[in-house]
């Protein structure tokens, strides 16, 4: 059985509008499973469809953990349903131990301590783990003894040392040189394919750079939505936290785009990123819009080519132009509004630290006194014994 479902033998949870007087027993007699709870918790909050699958992934994570540590694998390989009754205080720190095993942090270095060392997946599973163990304490549905807050003073226990902080990624400074890649390539004559897939390519780096949205926000957009070139903002609304916003194109943005679409013969709702011809052609079919793994070969491929990071995808495109304009001196509430953060901390956390670091090295520089003011340095002559040695040894 695949993450997408909890347990196809489970009943049908009650609707969330009245989950707070139908949640056990239910019409059966029976006592709510946590499988049923976690489908419960989803279907209440207000998050987009791509956070809920990954909190689902993660509610399946704490279950295959609860059945392994209570002796039952093939419970664990079934996502059978588990007994809310059979929770304990310690299930959240059993768990965040348990994630720290199956999801080891590959950057981790020799000698580094395990317990501090944490990948995204299981820092976000656990997220999810501990807003399921909040919802069933706010519907009072834990067993008698056990609360959430005690849940969460386990796992402060359990941890030894302090919480590992946000690891940041370097971004290489040059990243819009996949785009300057493009750019080289040369353009077949009209018409071919190959004329427009350059043409795409060119215009989704310089997308992903100028307005900063998500690569599978970019992916999301139709021809009609960047009006072919004539728009100066696009309202995204398929984002990443189900929050529309505004991004908006340069000139140059909007250039690109029309010099893209007004080769293409499909229609104003067709993809503006599309495949041409990837088996998707035919009479009465139009392309798909390409897929984001598509697109991080393309970025891998020009990154590759002009010996940027290894680590460079079409996400370091985001944060470049998150860091340039930080350091323009665009203020950070607008940037964190122009990423679709809903808390500007997180973008002073992910995006700010390097301009913060920047800024305090000139302050640094600017008010502190130089090391020649405090005590005489002499320079170094070649009639010192440092460099008569030095004299020689190179002759």
């Amino acid at each position: 059985m695949t993450d997408q479902s909890f347990s196809s033998d489970s009943p049908s949870p009650t609707p969330a509008h009245n989950t707070s007087v139908q949640l056990t027993p239910l019409s059966d007699g029976s006592q709510i499973t946590l499988n049923q709870a976690a489908d419960l918790m989803l279907r209440d909050l207000d998050l987009s469809n791509l956070t809920k699958t990954t909190y689902r992934h993660g509610a399946n994570a704490l279950l295959r953990h609860l059945h392994v540590r209570d002796g039952n694998d093939a419970a664990a390989d079934a996502l059978a349903p588990y007994p809310i009754q059979q929770l304990a205080n310690d299930s959240l720190a059993t768990f965040a131990r348990w994630l720290r095993e199956a999801y080891p942090d590959p950057r981790a270095r020799p000698g580094d301590e395990a317990t501090t060392q944490t990948t995204r997946t299981s820092r976000t599973y656990m997220v999810a783990a501990r807003r399921l163990m909040n919802w069933l304490d706010l519907h009072d549905l834990l067993p008698a003894g056990v609360s959430y807050e005690r849940m969460v003073r386990e796992i402060d226990a359990g941890r030894g040392q302090r919480r590992q902080g946000y690891v940041q990624r370097r971004t290489d400074p040059e990243v819009v040189r996949v785009l300057s890649y493009y750019l080289r390539q040369p353009l077949p004559a009209a018409p071919a394919t190959g004329r427009l897939i350059v043409l795409r390519n060119r215009l989704l780096m310089a997308m992903l750079y100028d307005t900063g949205m998500r690569i599978s926000e970019a992916l999301a957009l139709s021809r009609e939505d960047v009006l072919d070139g004539r728009a100066r903002k696009v309202r995204l609304v398929r984002t990443k936290n189900g929050k529309p916003r505004t991004v908006f194109l340069s000139e140059d943005t909007k250039r690109l785009i029309h010099d893209y679409v007004r080769e293409r013969t499909d229609g104003v709702y067709a993809p503006l990123f599309a495949t041409h011809g990837r088996g998707k052609s035919g009479p009465g079919r139009r392309d798909a819009a390409i897929s984001p793994a598509y697109a991080w070969r393309l970025v891998k491929d020009a990154a590759k080519a002009e010996g940027l990071y290894e680590n460079t995808s079409p996400h370091s495109l985001r944060h470049r132009r998150a860091q340039d304009l930080l350091d323009e001196g665009m203020p950070l509430e607008w940037v964190a509004a122009l990423l679709g953060h809903q808390h500007p901390d997180t973008t002073r956390v992910v995006y700010a630290w390097e301009t913060d670091e920047n800024r305090l090295a000139g302050m640094v520089q600017e008010y502190g006194h130089a090391l020649s003011d405090l005590v005489p340095i002499e320079p170094s002559t070649s009639e010192d014994n440092t460099g008569g040695d030095r004299q020689k040894l190179s002759e």
